[in-house]
């Protein structure tokens, strides 16, 4: 994929509003310059609206979901699958009035096995292909930061569940494409989403996760960890969230119109997150943040074989086992 001129200006004033953010100038002088550089970068920003992949009229659509090589293994002390040659998974999707309604069925997985399905933006290598000891499928190494026009703080994966949905961070099951198989590998979930789950703009489908994690250090010993970690491979990412949109990344024109929250007398105040005014709760002024969006890639199928799922992300590479994967060029008919 050629990156466009306009795409690539908007990489470079993604990429510049992080740095800004990052030095995270406070004092007056400097926030009336920032001010004035951010109504210049963000303009570009929040005037983007060209379609980022083919487009998906709303409808219902019906995606085959395929095999790794997975299902002929038990990594992780994984059940095994039932009937390798003959796993089948399917996901039907009917988009109306902005949401998507989503029902996913499995038949032959792995028994009594808790299973989530992740989003993810970031381009699968095809054919499929996975590193020596790996139990997921390598992305595309032609887009080591995502596709063109992605965000530099957007993570790889996101959950697929609704915006509104609340996490537990693995306490009882996780929101989302959530489900545990029975005894003979069957499984279904069914939800609504609070979105277009086909939609490829920067307003409009799944939501992006942070790149950035909470990592712990964890080591074969008892009690706390004290020091410095030992080993880079003894560090585990512990969680995110969604990618925020803040005031200052929406066009200066549309702000008052797009967020709740926008204090023009203010100038600080294009720092808030913000606020999506239909979500706005009259009583009490509270609404949720708008957030950025992107065309997702594909779907992964992931097993959890020690019966936790883990929050906004994953998990590690020894605490799940990706054993199918949907791809979203299915239903462009646009696979290589």
């Amino acid at each position: 994929m050629r990156l466009s001129r306009r795409l690539a200006t908007l990489a470079s004033a993604i990429v510049t509003m992080a740095l800004l953010l990052t030095f995270g100038m406070v004092g007056p002088a400097a926030a009336g310059l920032l001010g004035g550089l951010l109504g210049t970068v963000t303009g570009v920003v929040g005037g983007v609206v060209e379609l980022l992949a083919p487009t998906i009229s709303p409808g219902q659509y019906t995606l085959r979901f395929e095999p790794t090589q997975m299902v002929y293994s038990t990594p992780n002390g994984s059940q095994p699958v039932m009937r390798p040659s003959s796993v089948s998974g399917t996901m039907t999707v009917s988009v109306s009035n902005g949401q998507t309604d989503l029902q996913f069925s499995v038949k032959n997985l792995r028994p009594n096995t808790i299973y989530t399905i992740w989003t993810v933006f970031y381009p699968l290598a095809w054919p499929m292909y996975f590193a020596p000891g790996s139990t997921r499928p390598a992305l595309d190494p032609n887009y080591p930061t995502g596709p063109a026009g992605y965000y530099v703080d957007g993570g790889v994966v996101a959950p697929t569940a609704s915006l509104s949905a609340h996490f537990t961070n693995g306490m009882g099951l996780d929101p989302g494409v959530t489900f545990v198989t029975d005894g003979w590998g069957n499984g279904s979930v069914h939800l609504t989403l609070d979105y277009n789950i086909l939609g490829n703009t920067y307003d409009d489908g799944p939501p992006v996760g942070n790149k950035s994690l909470v990592t712990q250090c964890v080591v074969d010993s008892p009690g706390p960890q004290r020091g410095s970690c030992p080993s880079p491979s003894s560090i585990q990412r512990v969680t995110t969230t969604w990618l925020r949109k803040y005031i200052a990344q929406v066009a200066a024109v549309d702000r008052p119109a797009q967020c709740a929250n926008y204090n023009s007398s203010d100038p600080g105040a294009i720092f808030w997150q913000c606020i999506d005014p239909a979500t706005v709760d009259p009583d009490t002024g509270n609404g949720l943040p708008r957030v950025w969006r992107f065309p997702f890639d594909h779907f992964r199928l992931a097993a959890h074989p020690d019966g936790l799922t883990h929050g906004f992300i994953g998990g590690n590479e020894s605490e799940h086992v990706i054993d199918m994967v949907g791809r979203r060029c299915k239903l462009t008919n646009t696979c290589p």
